[in-house]
């Protein structure tokens, strides 16, 4: 009989394994490519800026799915070379040669890989398909969003199949050039127990979690805002703190045994206690890959879940649906042509107002970032956009009152100041000291201008309107009846405001008239200056556009339109890391069931009944089930409100109720872990029992 075909026997006598390793191939190959399939669409490209933080955080989910899959893929193929040592052992314990069985292995795992690995190519494209129609049914409601597949995503898909490939066969490699013939046939049966782990092992590992991850993310923000500079990029090598803690932390779980103050109920349940410890490094580095994946997973589906909140929620505050300003000479459409609009398309209009700012030059102070990763105050100067009070006070229904010398600062509800500019941030107007008064908060001035929209007072505004020429904007804002069903009414008025637009008003949003003129007195090239491109064709126009309107439900239409394509990707990394905990857990289960069976046998010999083995099974089960899931959930709670809180340095009632989200999260992950614990148990019971 030849050695290929003693091999293939052995291949159907353990067709176990070799489904185990290519179910692992399967679902990493299958999984990576949906999803570079989806991010490389075109459609997916051209939603998402370039630069953004969307498609930063895009490829850093990426990251984590190309980083998860290959860790559950050589978790696999350990598992594989594992249960096949005692084959190869008795092989060349009888004379073969290990150059044969290498080659007779290679073939082997090569045709396991290879056809589960195109398998995954295969499928990846009806599975990305039927994905992206199951969230076009529920999010992706606008045109253009079609599924449209990316040559980009299957040639990484392909690459990433090459590369598990390559690992599988340098893992087999290293299996076969083993010299130790007696390791290789005790491979099943060797034990890794580790010295006995102190009482302040745990403590010390949950201390180093928490100190990572302080250090990683609440320095660098107390560093910026307090102390003004950047810490340099090698500061996130302090995430190891936490990474070091969590290993100490799981070993101290699994491999801490002793008597404590109640020795009966210690070699009551002694087996179960000990039994962990026969292979503690080996399971202790099995459960922190898999409570980095229940991170992984609770922190996508929570950044997926935000990402959706936040365009859900934002705009709703705004107080009129529809606001648009411009230059005052420029003939835009008018009153009479909303109106006319609006009755076409069977809308009501409520209320409507119109006003005038004034835009004049101003000293202000800001601060800015250095090359050397420090923050300075300088003083700057620009052109900026002043309201008067009266006018401020009828279109924001309150009143607010200033006196000669006075001016208030316009903010989004809810402001908090950021590091860059504060409201009170004005030195002079037009070579004139004002003095300071507060806060006013309206929504649709905030983008009028910047770094801020200003009130001053009547008599003030008159001054200055009538001191010299000055470039004036006319303000428009209305509210409708029902604004989410206007849709076509704010794509129709978008086209007419958009065509009625001209030369004043083609600029970029960044663009200032007094920055461009000063850089041409210095002979510098000012980067702001162009056209912003006034096409309806054009998808970044709202975005870069100096005059870009705010349409309530255009915006709302456009921020989901993108975030869902974010909550999708985000999703989807969770979907993957609950793949790879389930896979894992269960085969670590089985694997105990199997590595142990003989002990289990043993105990039954001795006398212990069915309730006992059940019993011990139980406590193994639970502690591969609930540490990582525990210790994964309670990792992401600290992490998100880190993340949140140094963010701005504050806490409101929207990211609070963040954390109850977060908790439904954790509650659905800890419920699949549940029904993965209960499938395991079965399972475990029918190898054992």
């Amino acid at each position: 009989m030849t050695m290929n075909k003693i091999m293939g026997k052995l291949r159907r006598h353990n067709k176990n394994q070799y489904t185990l390793l290519g179910i692992c191939v399967f679902l990493s190959v299958l999984l990576v490519t949906s999803f570079t399939l989806m991010y490389f669409s075109p459609t997916v490209q051209g939603l998402l800026p370039e630069g953004g933080d969307t498609r930063k955080l895009s490829w850093l989910m990426m990251g984590v799915t190309f980083v998860g899959c290959t860790v559950f893929t050589v978790y696999g193929a350990n598992l594989f070379f594992r249960h096949k040592s005692r084959e190869i052992g008795v092989l060349l314990a009888l004379g073969e040669r290990k150059r044969k069985l290498g080659k007779c292995l290679a073939v082997e795992v090569g045709i396991v890989t290879a056809r589960y690995a195109l398998g995954g190519l295969v499928l990846a494209v009806p599975l990305s398909f039927l994905i992206w129609k199951g969230f076009e049914a529920l999010i992706l409601t606008q045109a253009g969003m079609k599924y449209r597949v990316g040559a980009g995503g299957l040639l990484i898909g392909i690459v990433f199949a090459l590369f598990l490939v390559l690992c599988i066969f340098l893992l087999g490699l290293r299996f076969i050039r083993r010299v130790n013939l007696i390791d290789i046939l005790n491979e099943q049966r060797k034990t890794e127990m580790v010295r006995e782990i102190k009482p302040w092992t745990g403590r010390a590992g949950i201390l180093l979690i928490l100190t990572g991850l302080v250090l990683a993310m609440a320095v660098p923000a107390v560093c910026m805002r307090w102390f003004l500079f950047v810490m340099p990029s090698f500061w996130n090598v302090t995430y190891c703190i936490s990474a070091a803690g969590l290993y100490l932390f799981m070993l101290s779980a699994i491999g801490r045994t002793g008597k404590g103050r109640n020795p009966e109920k210690y070699y009551k349940n002694i087996v179960s206690a000990n039994l962990m410890r026969f292979t503690a490094r080996q399971t202790t580095k099995n459960m922190c890959v898999i409570t980095l994946l229940v991170f992984v997973l609770l922190l996508s589906a929570f950044w997926g879940a935000m990402y959706y909140r936040s365009a859900y929620a934002g705009g709703e505050d705004v107080p009129y649906d529809y606001s648009m300003h411009y230059p005052a000479e420029e003939k835009q459409i008018t009153r009479d042509d909303i109106f006319g609009l609006a009755k076409k398309y069977n809308v009501d209009i409520e209320t409507y107002e119109e006003a005038e700012a004034v835009v004049l030059y101003v000293d202000y102070r800001m601060r800015d970032l250095t090359d050397s990763g420090k923050y300075v105050d300088l003083n700057s100067g620009k052109l900026a956009s002043f309201v008067r009070a009266s006018d401020f006070s009828r279109i924001a229904g309150r009143g607010t009152e200033l006196k000669p010398g006075e001016y208030k600062t316009i903010v989004p509800s809810g402001y908090h100041p950021s590091i860059w500019v504060k409201p009170d941030c004005l030195l002079s107007v037009e070579n004139r000291e004002l003095s300071y008064q507060g806060t006013e908060e309206f929504d649709n001035l905030t983008n009028t201008s910047e770094p801020f929209t200003f009130i001053l007072s009547d008599e003030d505004y008159r001054r200055f309107a009538e001191a010299g020429k000055t470039d004036r904007e006319k303000l428009v804002f209305f509210r409708v009846k029902d604004v989410y069903s206007t849709y076509e009414f704010a794509v129709e008025l978008k086209k007419e405001y958009i065509a009625h637009a001209g030369a004043l008003s083609d600029h970029l949003a960044l663009y200032d008239a007094y920055e461009e003129k000063c850089a041409e007195q210095e002979g510098q090239e000012y980067f702001y200056s162009g056209e912003a491109g006034l096409s309806v064709d054009n998808a970044e126009l709202m975005s870069d556009w100096k005059y870009a309107p705010f349409f309530k439900v255009l915006i709302k239409a456009d921020a989901m339109q993108m975030v869902a394509v974010f909550v999708l990707l985000s999703v989807y990394i969770a979907v993957i890391s609950l793949a790879a905990v389930g896979v894992m857990t269960y085969v670590r289960s089985v694997t105990i069931a199997m590595d142990n069976r003989q002990l289990f046998s043993d105990l039954g010999r001795l006398g212990a009944d069915r309730n006992y083995i059940e019993r011990v099974i139980r406590r193994q089960l639970r502690k591969i089930f609930t540490y990582p899931t525990a210790a994964g959930s309670t990792i992401v709670l600290v992490f998100s409100m880190l993340l949140i809180y140094f963010n701005d340095m504050h806490l409101d009632a929207a990211e609070v109720q963040l954390f109850v989200m977060e908790l439904g999260l954790i509650f659905g992950v800890a419920l699949f872990m549940y029904v993965m614990y209960r499938v395991s148990l079965r399972r475990m019971e029918r190898i054992v029992l």
